[in-house]
């Protein structure tokens, strides 16, 4: 079986608590701010895409975070001087909308680019795995997807060809478990806040724990 993308990550994320995909999609992020941070910074290809798309606020905030300010610095320069060539004072409502367009057009991320390109290829092997891979199935049913990678594994589901409807059931049951998990620990936290349950203490991780499986990127 040929797959699309290395599948040693895959088993060793299945192996781990928590969402596998969460924990990949955190590795390959941080994986390309080291880049964005390393002696890459000096790689035309990469000045090019971050001088053309630039930062989200979530990966510029990352990368200021990490220890090469001067990299950053730099980046920012040529991202800033790449806007500035771009700016000519509209002289009416045309070339104003036309300016906000290009302006549009150059505002983006090429870290989120990088992993919305890479993020399908893990889905794709996911289903491929179960499908062939004769130890995968129990872990995938064992394993708590959070509600946005459950969502792309059904969309990746066709890729595990006549495996498709096992599947669904056991990321649908995995699902419903997780759910109802949740569900039932918020509901705990808040009957402590019950005058009928004076004294009770409110399990704290258990706010956090619904904002992992619920909350989408």
């Amino acid at each position: 079986m040929q797959y699309h993308i290395q599948t040693a990550p895959l088993w060793d994320a299945y192996r781990q608590d928590g969402c596998p995909l969460c924990r990949l999609h955190s590795m390959r992020e941080d994986k390309l701010i080291s880049q964005y941070l390393s002696d890459n910074v000096m790689d035309p290809d990469f000045r090019v895409a971050s001088n053309n798309k630039g930062f989200c606020k979530k990966h510029i905030d990352m990368m200021y975070s990490g220890l090469n300010k001067l990299g950053l610095a730099l980046q920012l320069e040529t991202r800033a001087a790449a806007l500035n060539a771009l700016i000519k004072a509209p002289s009416d409502k045309k070339s104003a909308k036309k300016l906000a367009g290009t302006l549009k057009a150059h505002r983006g991320c090429v870290i989120c680019d990088a992993l919305d390109e890479v993020m399908p290829r893990y889905f794709m092997t996911v289903s491929q795995m179960y499908a062939n891979e004769p130890e995968f199935p129990e872990l995938f049913a064992n394993a708590s997807h959070c509600l946005s990678h459950a969502i792309e594994l059904f969309e990746a589901a066709e890729f595990a060809g006549k495996s498709v409807p096992a599947l669904c059931a056991a990321l649908s049951y995995s699902l419903k478990r997780d759910l109802k998990r949740t569900e039932e620990e918020l509901r705990d936290f808040a009957d402590c806040f019950d005058h009928k349950n004076a004294g009770s203490r409110p399990d704290p991780s258990a706010i956090p724990r619904a904002i992992k499986l619920l909350i989408t990127e």
